[in-house]
């Protein structure tokens, strides 16, 4: 037993994309947290455009996301 959160263990790290609900979360945490940003980045491209670009953004820098992975190989 350690004195460790669970979130530090790497056995509990994730194995699957984030789903579109955690990624919906991530956009409204973005827009709590940088409003000014948010609110310029709305009214350059609009709302859904601009809460598009955020989720792309953390798709991105998901290294599980399927977008994300080089294969190996030959693809047939």
């Amino acid at each position: 037993m350690t004195d460790e959160p669970d979130w530090m263990n790497p056995a509990n790290d994730r194995k699957t994309p984030y789903t579109d609900k955690e990624l919906e979360l991530f956009v409204d945490g973005f827009i709590e947290g940088f409003a000014d940003e948010w609110e310029d980045l709305k009214s350059k491209l609009g709302e859904t455009i601009a809460r598009q670009k955020i989720k792309d953004g953390f798709i991105a820098k998901d290294e599980r996301n399927l977008l994300n992975i080089e294969p190996d190989g030959e693809i047939h």
